[in-house]
């Protein structure tokens, strides 16, 4: 029962949140004065074009996330910790229509935000700012820092987005570093420099969990804000997020899934050879 109500107050969270960046998104567009809709579209290209797009980062990520990668790259497993902590903390033991509620809202209300109105609000800053400059003379022409990206307005923009978006999730999901550690006391040499490689190697793996967390959010946002900008519909990369996040999630819970089967098995194993010499002697 506890379960379940905390699914239900995860999942009224994340739809809150969600909604929020729609509508603030929307304040954005309508200050800039630009088009809040993004282009959006119903139409079998843009589906065509999602399915497409989603392709890419998701086979990516898959052989990142890997048994046989993770096992070999220290890269690949502090990936890996980050995707299974964010199961483990948010979508575990939600049902399946609660998920699918929480994927949707996080497709429509990121892609409202960071594409439609961040995105295209930066884009139109840079195009209005190249018309202000068309007819600029002698120092000011050469002055001017926008003139320079307008044939890249929207590819800079994109990617302007997409660092803000790995510096927003770092600071909302960085793990902070403890005060102090406690440790069992150890006597001699050897169990001192042991435990400090521990530690070191913890630190390590806590060190890459900050950096690559925030940099795969970056680098899957400059992907989707390159995709409107080729498909010029919002639905496309709303689509690609879905499908993502969809497929790298149930992937993780299988996974996770699984583990606990084979532990279970594992254990009752251990259990019945235990019995079993009990029973013999």
């Amino acid at each position: 029962m506890w379960e379940r109500l905390g699914a239900v107050v995860r999942l009224s969270y994340g739809i809150g949140i969600y909604a929020a960046m729609a509508l603030t998104g929307r304040f954005i567009c309508q200050m800039a004065g630009i088009d809040c809709t993004g282009g959006f579209h119903p139409s079998l290209s843009a589906l065509v074009e999602g399915l497409g797009y989603a392709a890419p980062p998701i086979m990516a990520l898959l052989f990142i996330l890997d048994d046989e990668v993770v096992k070999y790259s220290p890269h690949a497993r502090a990936i890996r910790d980050v995707e299974d902590e964010e199961l483990r903390s948010f979508f575990y033991g939600m049902s399946p229509w609660q998920f699918i509620l929480i994927v949707t809202a996080s497709s429509i209300g990121e892609e409202l935000f960071y594409r439609v109105a961040v995105q295209g609000a930066l884009a139109d800053i840079f195009l209005r700012g190249t018309e202000l400059m068309k007819d600029a003379r002698g120092i000011a022409s050469l002055s001017g820092m926008v003139p320079p990206f307008v044939p890249f307005a929207q590819t800079f923009a994109a990617a302007i987005t997409a660092a803000l978006t790995g510096s927003l999730y770092y600071v909302a999901t960085a793990p902070k570093d403890p005060t102090y550690v406690v440790t069992p006391a150890m006597r001699s040499n050897t169990g001192r420099e042991n435990l400090k490689k521990l530690f070191a190697a913890w630190y390590e793996r806590r060190q890459m969990r900050k950096i690559y967390s925030p940099l795969l959010e970056g680098i899957l946002a400059f992907y989707l804000g390159f995709e409107w900008i080729q498909t010029d519909n919002i639905l496309a990369p709303m689509i690609t997020h879905g499908i993502y996040s969809t497929v790298v999630l149930c992937h993780g819970l299988w996974k996770i899934h699984d583990h606990r089967r084979r532990l279970r098995q594992r254990i009752q194993e251990i259990r019945q050879e235990g019995t079993t010499n009990s029973d013999t002697l």
